[in-house]
């Protein structure tokens, strides 16, 4: 099966109704049918390819890649395909100054790394039951947000934004902070953005997200 045929069997293609649709996407609109805007199938899938080879290059050259996903029916997706793919992601309870205050998220990472390795250590062991427990729930509180960026040494040089409507105070940030990036999005877009750095594309439908994700990532 041809990328335009996985495109089209995913309905990737469906945009938003046109009532909700901006009219800074219409360069990527094929028709409006039944009040629903249809993206043309054929720019999604260069939008995607471009993606896919993007992605792949910044890999070769060991460049860190962050995504950011914080769509809860997508969560165990996303750390299934971070890890194989090899990328950095977060993907609940995300702050909204990651990257603008990139400081103090390595700050928290650096506290949730010294956190395990206290508990692992023999000192820990020395504690009573009260101060183990509260060490621990410490630890369980950063773990759920941060523990798969735990490696994250340096700003990321590219970010993966999944579905601007949700995460739209990370689509301010990557523009404040000039960061190379990719955000997915449907016909509601607000911003005027570089045709490399997106891909329109049905943002409400769970098969059409889970395709493009896993053949940008994969």
């Amino acid at each position: 099966m041809s990328i335009l045929d996985n495109v089209i069997d995913a309905k990737a293609y469906v945009g938003t109704l046109k009532r909700y649709s901006n009219p800074k996407t219409e360069k990527y609109w094929l028709n409006v049918q039944n009040w629903v805007v249809v993206i043309n199938p054929e720019t999604v899938v260069a939008q995607l390819e471009a993606a896919k080879t993007r992605i792949a290059e910044l890999k070769k050259e060991w460049k860190q890649i962050l995504v950011i996903c914080e769509k809860s029916f997508y969560r165990e997706e996303i750390e299934q395909l971070g890890t194989e793919a090899g990328v950095h992601y977060l993907n609940y309870k995300i702050p909204g100054w990651v990257l603008t205050n990139f400081d103090t998220l390595l700050s928290r990472i650096r506290s949730m790394n010294e956190l395990k390795k206290h508990i692992e250590s023999e000192d820990f062991q020395r504690l009573t039951k009260k101060e183990k427990l509260v060490k621990i729930r410490q630890y369980q509180k950063l773990e759920v947000v941060y523990k798969w960026v735990k490696n994250l040494k340096n700003k990321p040089d590219f970010v993966i934004i999944i579905d601007w409507k949700f995460m739209s105070k990370f689509v301010d940030e990557v523009e404040k902070t000039k960061i190379d990036n990719l955000v997915l999005a449907t016909t509601n877009f607000d911003r005027r953005w570089k045709d490399e750095n997106i891909v329109m594309m049905n943002m409400s439908s769970y098969g059409a997200m889970d395709f493009a994700v896993k053949y940008i990532l994969k």
